[in-house]
């Protein structure tokens, strides 16, 4: 009996759930499973109902939100118009990518297995939910997750000829891309490098922001062990909301990295290059261009590997010990040494390459397996109220030791630190998770660290309120890292803030964060959000969002009188009325 076509669709933030969905391809192509791999939203889902067996892999963003390429997929999905025997002919496994820290750990993924059994669909295997914080990351689930898919799925099918021997070793296929060298200066093609967001602001009118870089301060004290920066980018007149995202793209300004790489390739970064896609697809990026534009502005060459471009690479080995590497942390069996010398070591193609130098692979090649830099995104620190022609960011510099004590800098913390006065930075601007509240309703603002950003937005979006503000804030020392105090004092004294906590948590002998301030003040936690008004959380996503809101629900069981059970259905009709809104990142 042979086999229909498996459908691999995915929902990635950063690529991790496509490098799987592909990696699950591969797997088909070697037991000859006629196999279609798409992006959620580049899905016709509307048709999911006629397909019959379709694995899905999904991530979680944020506070539990779904990946952009997923959204309107999984609203449709969320249709009340769909019967409970909608997907009665579908077969369905779902995988998820997540990290256990987090509050909402996998919730998309949990939710989306949960949608597809409501509507009938019938599971091949148990839902699998990788885990980040796994020792071997998210391979330590989906290693025996595939496993049991594959056995099922052959199980069930039975398709392959006799003495069939399953081959799952690399493949040489075809490139994508073909790259030419051209001595012509001609002005670039179109490209899709900077296609917009989905939810990019409607007056944009689809057009690329170059913002102009008018402040870039240090807010921490210069001994701190933190560099957190205020960003003030000059743009046209726009008007924006509070909790709206600028996404900044960054470029690779490690010089010595790239001379590295481009003297490991034997490539001159002067010479012109022209791309095409095989397929006659549009371009990933422009075209003519330098190589040295290729590599800083475009490919992540310093991003961390996954085990695919193991897999690749192994392809183009001509030393066999080199070959046998690669292929041992390309397999399942190699996760334990993928993870000490790749994943824990934050390990670039840059060094990747450069440790496996009998590797001489072509430029259409690494078009294809080195992903496309990522632009960063940024909660907006200001408000349109305070100025149309500009946006304000906070952002904390990353910097770090990995565990053999390698120095690492995030890539758009090189960025920021060398940007001068007056450079310009394409940027978007697009909806968050944060609608501002009405004003003449009373709000508490929970922002620790740089989650002080987008409270700082909606604090001068509040000059006019006739409902209450307030604003809690969260940092390790008044003296080093407490931003923009100088703000709050002038907010205080004027009104427009009415009340100001601070939690230093190592100004003391025991640990203050901003939990503890809420426990502090019940009283007027609970007349707040008893009354109609509003709790917006912004911050880092491991333990504090959780931590935030056990502390609100506590305090609602003790100042309402109710149980404990009464004040978590109280707070989960705060969350579905939009009225407590969490905004968090890693």
């Amino acid at each position: 009996m042979s086999m229909a076509t498996l459908y691999v669709l995915y929902g990635s933030a950063t690529g991790t759930a496509q490098d799987v969905a592909e990696q699950i391809g591969r797997m088909a192509s070697a037991r000859l499973v006629p196999t279609v791999i798409s992006a959620m939203d580049d899905f016709a889902i509307e048709t999911l109902p006629n397909l019959t067996h379709v694995v899905f892999v999904v991530a979680t963003t944020g506070d539990g939100e779904a990946p952009e390429n997923m959204t309107q997929s999984w609203k449709l999905l969320l249709r009340k118009s769909l019967g409970s025997d909608s997907l009665s002919n579908v077969h369905t496994a779902v995988f998820g990518l997540g990290d256990s820290s987090y509050a909402k750990y996998n919730a998309v993924a949990r939710r989306l297995q949960a949608r597809l059994v409501q509507l009938g669909a019938s599971e091949i295997i148990d839902r699998g939910l990788g885990d980040d914080q796994h020792e071997l990351g998210y391979h330590g689930a989906l290693n025996p997750w595939l496993e049991k898919l594959w056995s099922k799925l052959l199980a069930t099918f039975n398709h392959l000829p006799v003495n069939f021997v399953v081959d799952d070793s690399p493949k040489m296929i075809a490139p994508k891309y073909k790259v030419s060298i051209t001595n012509v200066k001609s002005p670039p093609c179109p490209h899709t490098f900077y296609a917009p967001p989905k939810s990019v602001l409607p007056q944009l009118n689809g057009q690329l922001i170059m913002a102009k870089l008018v402040k870039n301060d240090r807010l921490t004290a210069e001994d701190w062990t933190q560099d957190v920066r205020h960003v003030q980018l000059e743009i046209p007149s726009i008007e924006y909301k509070p909790g709206d995202i600028a996404l900044l793209y960054p470029e690779n300004v490690d010089v010595d990295g790239i001379n590295a790489l481009l003297n490991r390739l034997n490539l001159d970064k002067k010479t012109m290059l022209v791309v095409d896609r095989v397929d006659g697809a549009a371009h990933d990026f422009p075209s003519p261009m330098t190589i040295e534009e290729l590599v800083r502005k475009y490919l992540d060459i310093f991003g961390t590997p996954r085990r695919s471009f193991f897999e690749r690479l192994s392809l183009f080995a001509i030393d066999e010990e080199e070959k046998e590497k690669l292929l041992e942390l390309a397999s399942p069996g190699g996760a334990d040494l993928l993870s000490d010398y790749c994943t824990r070591e934050r390990r670039t193609f840059v060094e990747v390459l450069c440790d496996f130098k009998s590797c001489h692979v072509p430029l259409e090649y690494l078009l294809e397996f080195i992903p496309r830099l990522q632009p960063r995104a940024y909660s907006i620190a200001s408000s349109s109220q305070m100025q149309t022609k500009a946006i304000e960011l906070t952002i904390g510099l990353v910097e770090y030791r990995t565990p053999y004590k390698r120095l690492k800098r995030g890539i758009c913390s090189q960025y920021l630190t060398s940007l001068t006065h007056g450079a310009i930075l394409p940027v978007w601007i697009k909806t968050g998770v944060f609608s501002p509240p009405p004003l003449d309703k009373d709000v508490i603002l929970i922002g620790p660290g740089t989650g002080i950003a987008v409270m700082r937005a909606l604090v001068y979006s509040r000059t006019q309120a006739t409902g209450k503000t307030h604003l809690y804030v969260g940092c390790r020392h008044a003296a080093k890292d407490f931003l923009y105090k100088d703000e709050w004092k002038v907010l205080v004294a004027n009104g427009t803030l009415s009340s100001l906590h601070t939690a230093f948590s190592r100004d003391q002998a025991w640990k203050m964060y901003v939990q503890g301030k809420l426990n502090e003040t019940k009283q007027l936690v609970f007349q707040v959000l008893s009354s109609g008004g509003y709790c917006l959380v912004a911050g880092s996503a491991k333990r504090m969002p959780s931590d935030v809101y056990e502390a609100v629900r506590d305090i609602i069981a003790d100042e309402g009188r109710v149980s404990l059970k009464d004040a978590e259905k109280f707070m989960k009709s705060l969350v579905r009325q939009k009225r407590y809104i969490v905004e968090s990142w890693a």
